[in-house]
Formats: C-alpha cells, structure tokens, sequence
C-alpha cells in the first residue's frame, strides 16, 4: 500500500460533519457559497457527536485539529483552501496545534503527530516545522518503507530554503537505507558543504559512507583496473578485515596483475574467515595453477566443483588433468563437462584436444 491510499484511509474513518455556511461566518470569519463539510478529528468528540451532542458543545479546537489532519493527509483535498482561511482567521490556533503534536509526541502517535505537523506546514512554512518533519518522518521510516517516498518528498520541498542543509542529511540517511551509498556520500558532503555541523555522529557516518563507496569501486574495478581496485580496497582492510569478500576481491586484483603468489596470500587469509566461501576455493584453484602447482589447483577445484557444479570449474579441472597428462581423468570431466552444456565453447575445444592426444 502507498501512503496516499494508507492515507485516504485514516481520513475514511474521521467524523465529518456538514456545517452550515452562516455558522461557519460567526465562527471563522468567512463567506461562503455553500454549507461545507468540517473533519472532527478527536475520538472522543466523535463519541459525544455520535450519542447525539449539539454543535453548540463542540469546542473550536477539534475543528481546528481536523482542519489540520486533513491538510497534512491529503494535500488535494476539496476543502483545504476553505480550511485554511479558517486556520489563519483562528486567533493562536497555530499555538493550539503545536500544542496537540507535543502531546502526541509524548503519547509516542508518531504518526498523528507528523500529519499534524505536516498539516502546519501548509499555515507556517518555517525551517523548523520541517527539521521536526524530518524526525518525525524518519522514525515512521525507519519502522516502515511505506515512508521512503513520503520523507523524499518533504526533503525536496525543503529545499526550497536558502542555508538549510539538514535536508541533504536526512536525504542520505534514506540513501543509506536503500544501498545507495554514492549518491548517501554526495548528500552528506552537501551537508556539509551548505554549512551543516560535522558532529562526532555525521563524521562517522560520513566515514561509514566512504568506506562502503571505497569498497563498492574497489571491486567493480578488479578486473578493469585492479591497480586503483588494490589502492581503494586495500586501505580497507583495517575497517573491514574481518570479512573474507575483501581478502577475496584484493585477490582477484593480484591475479590481473599477473601476480598469483599474492593473490593466494589473501585468499589464505580469506579462508582463515571462511572456509566455505565457494569463490574463495576456486579461486585458489586458479592460481595454484597459474603457478603450474595442478595438483594443488585440482585439490581445490575438485571442492569447488561438489559445490556448484559450475561448467568453469569442471573445464579448469579438464585443463589441469590434460597438464599432469592424467588423461583418464581428464576424459571422467569433459563427460561430465559435456553433461552440463555440450556445446559451451571451452567444451568443445577441450574434446578437440583430447582427441588430438589420443
């Protein structure tokens, strides 16, 4: 369910009572062509209404309240522009509302508290109404993804302000949240750039940010361009030495580089982790036989292999059993090769090979 919907339902259950236009006039000060429908927005006022109380006996301030709810549940509702004229022509209601979202607060009604507020911030468009828009928001968040969009949005509406960097702060709390740790990385130096104060809490999760930004391009570059992968990645090892990925990715980057010995190095190092790290095992097996140690090699593509059955590392252990002249086990895998997909490219090289020996 999205939030306009979640929304129109809240609103489906509130009290709406038709109101006459002229009541309307003695109590809000308004002129209207018609008699419109007024939200009453506290239960219990709902109740007394429900057992037959008269208006007379309604105070203001649960009109006020409605009035308010609305506008933060649905921005396009018919009558909000009537709503609010009555809001400003209401002495203090502004004081009246905050006053019913502190408590709300307190209550912990999070939720009744942000569409309140988000209701206020139709009336009075300040700087601080959004920064506890934001808190409130992010605790609805936090809680449920339904909220993602909704605290994208009142981030971007935020904006608008000159010197107000906090909506590029809770913009990349959002981002985090959702994996998007480069666009998170940009936002919270954006923060800081507008003038936003570095605490010890942002300058750790600006450091978070980078670390995974660093490692995201670390390995997205092992192939392409593993001497910027080993200057990203290695640096990482102090904050992320504890995962066997890192020590498996750095590998990778020794092994573009021609450079096996190393590349067994850290995955040693990756298996004193994890020794069940699939990726790990065959990848060792590729660089034992680089170094043209096959026996070892087939030692670990052999354990690779019971995992995954994957057709690369059945090839690989054909190629090392063809270099240790071990024919009839390298004739045992290219059938079970053959098996897995008899007309993959290596296959079909392999058998060419072997029948070239024979």
């Amino acid at each position: 369910m999205d939030i306009k919907t979640y929304y129109a339902e809240k609103l489906s259950k509130m009290l709406f009572l038709n109101i006459k236009k002229e009541k309307l006039k003695d109590i809000f000060n308004i002129e209207l062509k018609e008699d419109i429908y007024m939200p009453v927005a506290a239960e219990d006022l709902a109740e007394r209404v429900k057992k037959g109380d008269f208006l007379q006996k309604i105070p203001i301030g649960f009109f006020v309240e409605g009035m308010y709810y609305v506008l933060g549940a649905d921005s396009n509702f018919k009558y909000n522009e009537y709503y609010k004229t009555m809001i400003l022509n209401t002495i203090e209601a502004d004081q009246y509302i905050k006053g019913r979202i502190a408590k709300e607060v307190k209550k912990k009604c999070y939720e009744d508290a942000y569409i309140l507020l988000k209701g206020l911030t139709y009336i009075e468009i300040t700087k601080e109404n959004y920064l506890k828009m934001f808190l409130l928001c992010d605790k609805l968040r936090i809680k449920s993804k339904m909220y993602k969009d909704e605290a994208l949005e009142i981030i971007e509406k935020a904006k608008q302000f000159e010197d107000f960097p906090e909506p590029y702060f809770y913009e990349a709390l959002v981002l985090k949240d959702e994996g998007d740790f480069q666009k998170a990385l940009f936002c919270i130096n954006t923060y800081l750039s507008k003038g936003g104060e570095e605490t010890k809490e942002v300058s750790e999760f600006k450091t978070s940010l980078k670390i995974v930004n660093d490692y995201d391009k670390g390995k997205d570059l092992v192939c392409e361009d593993p001497d910027d992968a080993l200057k990203l990645l290695i640096p990482l090892i102090d904050d992320l030495g504890d995962n066997a990925e890192i020590y498996y990715y750095i590998a990778v980057a020794y092994r573009n580089l021609q450079n096996p010995e190393k590349a067994i190095y850290y995955l040693n190092e990756a298996l004193a982790i994890d020794n069940a790290v699939v990726e790990v095992i065959n990848e060792l097996g590729i660089n034992y036989a680089a170094i043209g140690e096959f026996e070892k090699a087939i030692s670990y593509f052999r354990s690779a292999f019971q995992y995954t059955g994957s057709i690369e590392i059945c090839t690989n252990l054909v190629m090392c059993y063809l270099n240790i002249k071990d024919i009839k086990q390298a004739k045992v895998h290219l059938k079970l090769a053959k098996e897995i997909d008899a007309n993959d490219e290596v296959v079909l090289q392999l058998e060419k090979m072997l029948n070239v020996n024979e």
